[in-house]
């Protein structure tokens, strides 16, 4: 396609868009997991609008947006309280990835100016963690060494302690775990870290803004956040279970100290200092974002958060108990939260999948720990469970009988 000589009016334009919106899928209805987070049409249209009461606003001036500095200021100052950090800093990033990927960075950087002599520097993370600390290896030159897991599928802790070595200069665990939805025994995991003195981050970008209120509702969770010694860095993702407008998720450093790593600062000789500094990867960062994540967290406050995972926790155990129910199928592990997989112990679990496809269900398959299919829901997506259980009981009993086949790749990211 070229570029167009004369431009389209604005109604044909905008009728031509919704047109191709119309292939898309039906998402919410379909339980996609991990696409999106619905938490209301309230929530929404706060989100929405402050985005775009903000829309041509970049967070890389804040000299000129004092605004929108403010409002990340907030964020991470309310995040922080959440993830018990009383020192706590750190900057909002565009998502899960970056927020990992700076993670990363900053354990390399201070690896770099407390132990020079580290010319080989290595990550230590269980096969559970998820893909964007390769990505993050492989941008910033280290090794990432993946440690097993037992055969319930959590961590082997003795054998993610003896990965660790004098080129590790990060340790990784998950808040939860991108499959089983099961948080990583951090207390183990970083004593080795701060015994060593070598960063520790927990990868929350799934339970950074559930977790801390399931804890607040008497649901039993282990300790992962700013609290355990040893952890230097958490990411948790504002645009997950915060509820907020994509492309927001948060970084947060211990203290100012470790934050400094963080930064990137373009200074002498070839500028005057803080000539360009900036505390994510991106430079310019849509302030729409920020301003929707401050709305949103603001508009909820701590007794809507607490009403959402109430609501959500019920629905979802409901949900699991259902499909313990179904003769053959079990749910893995114990889910801290809404993040789940179920697998089945005398059928082929893709076969079911398949059939489930075929009735226009958005479905999640994962190979690691398990072949299982998996779900991370929201409170929008409750209204449309009964239906899919309804026709997984049916699909069982299909599979069962020999009459679906799997069909199809065995498991996708997206």
């Amino acid at each position: 396609m070229k570029l167009a000589r004369e431009g389209i009016p604005a109604p044909d334009l905008r009728e031509t868009m919704r047109e191709m919106a119309r292939n898309d899928k039906q998402w919410k209805e379909r339980l996609a997991a991990g696409v999106s987070y619905p938490a209301g049409d309230d929530v929404l249209e706060v989100a929405k609008q402050a985005y775009l009461d903000f829309f041509s606003v970049n967070a890389l001036y804040p000299g000129i947006f004092p605004s929108t500095a403010r409002f990340e200021r907030e964020v991470i100052e309310m995040t922080a309280g959440l993830l018990h950090g009383e020192n706590a800093v750190g900057a909002i990033s565009s998502g899960g990835t970056e927020s990992n990927l700076l993670g990363v960075k900053s354990a390399r950087d201070r690896a770099r100016a407390l132990r020079p002599e580290v010319t080989e520097p290595e990550i230590v993370a269980p096969a559970s963690a998820h893909p964007s600390f390769q990505k993050a290896a492989e941008y910033f030159g280290l090794e990432l060494v993946s440690t097993p897991l037992t055969e319930e599928g959590v961590v082997d802790v003795p054998a993610y302690h003896a990965a660790v070595n004098d080129n590790t200069v990060l340790m990784v665990g998950s808040a939860p775990s991108t499959v089983l939805g099961m948080v990583d025994p951090i207390p183990e995991m970083a004593a080795v870290a701060e015994e060593r003195d070598i960063s520790f981050h927990v990868d929350a970008c799934v339970g950074g803004y559930f977790l801390p209120f399931t804890e607040k509702l008497g649901y039993e969770v282990t300790p992962w956040d700013f609290r355990v010694p040893g952890v230097t860095t958490i990411s948790a993702d504002l645009h997950k279970f915060g509820y907020t407008a994509k492309g927001a998720s948060s970084i947060l450093s211990r203290d100012p100290e470790i934050f400094e790593y963080q930064v990137f600062d373009f200074g002498p000789p070839e500028r005057p200092q803080g000539y360009y500094t900036t505390p994510t990867i991106a430079g310019s960062r849509p302030g729409g974002a920020v301003a929707a994540a401050w709305a949103v967290l603001n508009y909820l406050g701590e007794e809507g958060y607490l009403r959402l995972v109430d609501g959500t926790m019920r629905y979802i155990r409901r949900f699991q108990e259902r499909i313990n129910a179904i003769e053959g199928l079990t749910v893995l592990g114990k889910p801290d939260m809404s993040l789940f997989a179920y697998t089945s112990t005398t059928m082929d679990i893709y076969a079911i999948a398949t059939g489930m496809e075929d009735r226009g269900w958005m479905v999640s398959k994962d190979s690691i720990p398990f072949k299982a299919i998996h779900f991370m829901q929201s409170p929008g997506h409750e209204p449309y469970v009964d239906a899919y259980l309804d026709d997984l009981e049916d699909v069982v009993e299909l599979v069962a009988a020999g009459k679906i086949t799997a069909r199809g790749p065995e498991a996708t990211y997206t």
